[in-house]
């Protein structure tokens, strides 16, 4: 799954963005031909107007993307309308035109390319229509938008793609929705509230990192891989249910970092099933979860003689198990001591133990 997005987010409208003849100018615009026979915008040398309206058609011939860097920097655009023929922005197309206020997008845009609108800082809010996949970095930075509309055509958002739009509070969310990039959403200090899709298949490693104020998370029902860090330091977020479809939870994908050392800690609570990823990721963490197929909650994992704390007598009580010098357990006693759920005592439940005690 990983390659197959990476490919479409490399390749994507390829022959519609790259220009194969020389240059030429129509009213500001300059443009060229590619290999499909229509027009690539590939400059802008208009000082004299902030509103942008791209054409159609240059002498009779679609226009149907534009180019790398096409408008990079220029800082006097506050608005741009695109119309029906363009399928595809290039990567850095508007990168930095911070007084960029308006994005008019047309229904025919499916590709938004690496840094298109990247620190465009005066966008406010963005729809995407049926825009398919955005590409890495492409609204990185672009700290005024609050509100993201992503239609019901986005299948893929690049890594870093919206990291650092530090007022965006408001997604809607496409169900089409597949995959989530590495660090995408990363530092959205102003999100409260999130529901996740029921076909995505993948959050990022640190896609949701620093989101401060998001409290309010709820999983999709389809099968869901979570990377590492995914969503660390998500401080707000204090209780969480992880359903079953669940299939992967990396490492400290809901702990927070102390920033001046790299200990990690949980202010979370967990609701999930017995041995489900979930208790699997929580046991792992020392996170208290509540079992709803047992109806009780453990803070510590590895308390094998219930005492309310994992110390060196259940250290020892775990290592003489797992070295077969005592008798197996089961039942509670199994599942408070199987760390990594694999339905046994062994050297990896005791290390962990050992650690924690």
């Amino acid at each position: 799954m990983r390659k197959v997005l990476s490919i479409i987010l490399s390749i994507a409208f390829i022959i519609a963005i790259i220009p194969v003849a020389d240059a030429a100018e129509y009213n500001g615009f300059e443009y060229q031909a590619n290999s499909a026979g229509t027009y690539v915008i590939t400059g802008y040398n208009d000082f004299k107007t902030d509103y942008v309206n791209i054409p159609e058609t240059i002498n009779g011939i679609k226009v149907t993307a534009i180019g790398k860097s096409a408008f990079q920097n220029k800082t006097t655009i506050s608005t741009v309308k695109f119309p029906e023929s363009i399928t595809a922005i290039a990567s850095m197309a508007f990168y930095g035109c911070k007084n960029l206020n308006s994005v008019i997008l047309s229904s025919s845009v499916k590709s938004i390319g690496s840094k298109a609108f990247s620190m465009c800082t005066g966008l406010t809010g963005i729809n995407l229509q049926n825009v398919q996949t955005v590409g890495e970095h492409a609204f990185y930075g672009c700290s005024g938008i609050t509100n993201l509309y992503c239609g019901n055509a986005l299948k893929v958002i690049g890594a870093y793609a919206f990291q650092k739009c530090s007022d965006l509070t408001f997604i809607k969310q496409a169900p089409t929705l597949l995959y989530i990039g590495n660090y995408a959403f990363a530092d959205c200090v102003s999100i409260t509230s999130l529901t996740l899709p029921n076909k995505l298949t993948h959050i990022g490693n640190s896609a949701f990192k620093n989101c401060k104020s998001l409290n309010s998370l709820t999983f999709g029902s389809g099968i869901l891989e979570i990377g590492a860090y995914a969503f660390e330091n998500c401080s707000s977020l204090t209780a969480l249910t992880i359903p079953n479809n669940i299939s992967t939870i990396g490492r400290y994908a809901f702990a927070l970092r102390n920033s001046t050392s790299t200990d990690f800690s949980h202010n979370i609570s967990l609701t999930c099933t017995k041995n489900s990823q979930g208790t699997k990721y929580a046991k792992m963490h020392n996170v208290s979860v509540y079992i709803t197929d047992l109806n009780k909650t453990y803070a510590y994992f590895g308390d094998i003689n219930g005492n309310g704390k994992t110390d060196k007598n259940d250290a020892k009580s775990v290592l003489r198990i797992a070295a077969s010098m005592d008798y197996g357990i089961t039942g509670e006693k199994l599942f408070i001591c199987d760390i990594n759920c694999n339905g046994k005592i062994d050297t990896g439940d005791v290390s962990y133990i050992l650690r924690n005690s």
